[in-house]
């Protein structure tokens, strides 16, 4: 994710879309205002290992010890959902691309090169701990990649609305069939890897 426009982009969504309240959340845990109060330093820089940019990701070491149970709660709404495209089209297109499959102008020369969101297993990133892996990945980056955390640069709620995004885009049948968090590990760890 780029962060050049970042905030002037989410500021400019803020204005037009709704924040939900946490009673209007379908995420049992955490609510809205467990996920504002949480500070940056909170997260791990998750770290990029030689060959395993398919699932560098995955890492859950340093996360807070709640992350087992949360869920984004915007994941499902609509108006976040938009908001979130947006900020992505601003900020994350040139290295993800226009539909998040990895192909953006700048991905050619990365390497590792950007992860493709539209693939099926990616729909498992929704279950514990995937939204808190997520969340690491957009405050701190991946270490090793062209990957940059936002940093202080946003807040909580820009944050999740693009992951709400990201992760709509394997598409609705994939969304529908996303599995656990374990057999997402599996779909992505290449045969015979370690851990």
């Amino acid at each position: 994710m780029r962060t050049l426009g970042f905030v002037a982009v989410a500021a400019a969504v803020l204005l037009v879309s709704r924040q939900p309240s946490a009673a209007s959340q379908q995420c049992p845990a955490p609510r809205v205002s467990t996920w504002a109060g949480i500070r940056d330093t909170l997260w791990p820089l998750i770290v990029h290992h030689d060959s395993d940019d398919t699932w560098a990701h995955l890492e859950t070491a340093g996360l807070p010890g709640q992350s087992a149970t949360w869920c984004n709660p915007l994941q499902d709404d609509r108006a976040a959902i938009t908001a979130g495209r947006t900020i992505y089209l601003a900020s994350c297109v040139s290295c993800h691309g226009d539909l998040g499959k990895g192909d953006g102008p700048g991905a050619a020369v990365e390497d590792p090169r950007p992860y493709d969101f539209s693939r099926p297993e990616f729909a498992g990133m929704r279950q514990a701990p995937g939204a808190a892996v997520l969340y690491a990945i957009v405050v701190r980056g991946i270490e090793g990649t062209e990957m940059r955390g936002v940093g202080s640069e946003t807040g909580w709620w820009e944050r999740l609305a693009v992951l709400a995004y990201v992760t709509s885009l394997p598409g609705r049948d994939a969304v529908g069939a996303s599995t656990a968090w374990a057999d997402t590990l599996r779909a992505r760890r290449p045969t015979g890897s370690p851990r």
